[in-house]
């Protein structure tokens, strides 16, 4: 993670000094007169300002700065305090302590749930992405920050927190209490189904998980794979690099997804290492299936590769990139929007799928949902898991209950197995 921050800081930079040699419209001297306003502001707040607690500089220049990137709107850019910043490393590592949320903030409006790990505390109990946390243990978010909100969440490990949630499309807000998990993430799961049918669920595209699926995919073309299910449903993305090495293990030639930034030429991106073969492929996908998902799936699909089964993906189309400040503090930014081969950006849209699945019940439980914990272990203890968490009655229910999507896309693949045979 070090060197990832030296390396995002050195790019950074280098593109910082191309632009100012270029056209002298950034840099200290061509900000000069907003940096004086923004520290005669400062004095002022510190000289005269009455409130109940001392107000330094470092927490003033933290709120301005916080201000400057949600003034952007944007609900993929964030400031981040030092804290923060550690706290986003420990996520992206796939191992911390809280309710397993990404969440957003605009200003004045409540908190809202932007995407969930599967198998977490709040993905069991319901919550879904776009839900609005109006309330955390009582408080109202909206004029809450974003990290506060975060720390909120977070917490000692089998401490609850209550939230009060607002479903838009239901109209009404429910009241539920969550239980405070350390959240270490197993992102990928396979095993052979019926019928030498492969099956392969990837949680997120974290670091090097190219190496974990390859590896079960190799495994399942030993064993005699006919045809594979590839689950990226509530799967919230990850490193675009990930994507890119995974879409090329079922892409056999051409591009996989283009980058445009704000200044410079489109990026494309061509596949790259080890392609696997043009065996019968399905996708599952759904509306927590986002940016590195979609790019997987958006050249699946482009291509013709495979069909894409489920419901329609979020619709996250661009690109982020961490940078650390000298502080320890930090800023995720949006700078490019990315695209499918077509040319497609599906940011705000998402992607339909081949074939429509949808999956009514508020909470679904199915055989690739608990994927932080180990397999071996998960199998042992699946309903004491459910029944600590959402009760024995419950537990019951959910471990009957069938998993639609997948049945209907093992349903498809035998269909689709026995038209590849026919053809070769």
């Amino acid at each position: 993670m070090k060197k990832f921050k030296k390396l995002v800081i050195v790019l950074f930079m280098t593109l910082l000094t191309v632009n100012i040699s270029a056209k002298e419209k950034t840099g200290f001297m061509s900000n000069i007169k907003q940096l004086k306003e923004i520290s005669d502001i400062m004095d002022i707040v510190q000289e005269n300002f009455v409130g109940d607690k001392e107000i330094d500089k470092e927490i003033l220049m933290q709120g301005a700065l916080r201000g400057m990137i949600e003034s952007l709107e944007d609900a993929h850019s964030n400031y981040f305090s030092k804290d923060g910043m550690e706290d986003l490393e420990n996520q992206i590592n796939g191992e911390y302590t809280g309710v397993g949320m990404i969440i957003r903030k605009y200003s004045n409006e409540p908190v809202t749930v932007e995407l969930l790990i599967e198998g977490t505390p709040a993905f069991k109990a319901g919550i879904r992405p776009n839900d609005k946390i109006m309330k955390i243990d009582g408080e109202s978010t909206y004029n809450m920050e974003l990290e506060d909100a975060s720390k909120k969440l977070k917490g000692k490990v089998g401490t609850s927190v209550k939230l009060m949630i607002y479903r838009e499309k239901e109209k009404k807000e429910k009241e539920v209490i969550l239980k405070r998990a350390n959240i270490k993430l197993e992102n990928v799961k396979s095993k052979m189904l019926d019928n030498k049918i492969g099956y392969i669920k990837l949680t997120q595209f974290g670091t090097d998980v190219d190496l974990q699926v390859a590896k079960s995919l190799e495994k399942l073309q030993e064993s005699g794979m006919e045809g594979l299910i590839f689950d990226l449903r509530n799967n919230p993305g990850g490193k675009i690099d990930q994507a890119i090495k995974i879409g090329s293990m079922f892409i056999k030639e051409g591009v996989i997804v283009s980058e445009r930034p704000k200044k410079g030429k489109e990026m494309f991106s061509e596949r790259e290492g080890k392609y696997y073969g043009d065996f019968p492929l399905i996708i599952l996908i759904n509306e927590g299936s986002a940016s590195a998902s979609e790019i997987v799936s958006g050249a699946v699909r482009d291509y013709k590769r495979g069909l894409l089964l489920g419901e329609k993906s979020y619709g996250k189309g661009s690109v982020q990139v961490l940078m650390p400040l000298p502080d320890g503090d930090g800023i995720k930014l949006t700078i490019a929007k990315y695209y499918t081969p077509n040319g497609e950006n599906i940011n705000g849209i998402g992607i339909e799928p081949d074939i429509k699945v949808e999956e009514k019940d508020d909470y679904l439980f199915y055989d690739g949902l608990i994927t932080n914990i180990n397999e071996k272990s998960q199998e042992k203890s699946k309903e004491k898991l459910l029944k600590n968490s959402v009760g024995e009655k419950e537990a019951k229910d959910l471990i009957s209950r069938e998993d639609k999507q997948l049945k209907a896309a093992e349903k498809q693949m035998l269909k689709m197995v026995k038209d590849y045979k026919n053809k070769k």
